[in-house]
């Protein structure tokens, strides 16, 4: 006597379980969610060297500004903007020494460049222009963070 067996066909559909795609889909999440912190990352420090490079763009304008021939100002103190508009504007003609009309006068993340007057050792004169990105790192001509500091000469 022979038993009755079912037969198991033996063409299966290939096609892929549910366990394999939602292994594939979080590996896809993971990967995903390293790209964008690697990018906001990148990102950020761009914009932190895009600042400093603003920052030394306006101290060279200041320079122009200290060594153009109608500044009435007698010493190199005299000689000094006494805001930014007098980068935009100097001695009330149309010219600027910075490109764009002043639109140099803001950082990255829109806040205007803020610059200082100090006096080095030997009494010299000098500017620091200086902006803080959002996370609080200073930022000056002179770099970013605890670079953003002149050394003394």
């Amino acid at each position: 006597m022979m038993l009755a067996t079912t037969r198991r066909s033996t063409t299966r559909r290939a096609a892929f379980t549910l366990l394999e795609v939602l292994v594939v889909v979080a590996i896809l999440v993971i990967l995903a969610t390293v790209a964008t912190i690697a990018t906001t990352s990148y990102l950020e420090g761009a914009k932190k060297t895009k600042a400093q490079l603003g920052c030394e763009t306006i101290n060279k304008a200041i320079k122009a500004y200290q060594m153009d021939p109608r500044n009435p100002g007698q010493t190199d103190e005299d000689k000094l903007p006494s805001g930014q508009q007098d980068l935009i504007r100097p001695f009330g003609s149309n010219s600027s020494f910075l490109e764009g009309s002043g639109n140099d006068l803001n950082d990255p993340w829109g806040n205007e460049y803020k610059f200082e007057r100090r006096t080095r050792a030997d009494q010299t004169v000098f500017i620091v222009v200086r902006t803080t990105a959002p996370d609080g790192t200073p930022i000056t001509q002179y770099g970013q963070g605890p670079n953003a500091e002149p050394r003394q000469p």
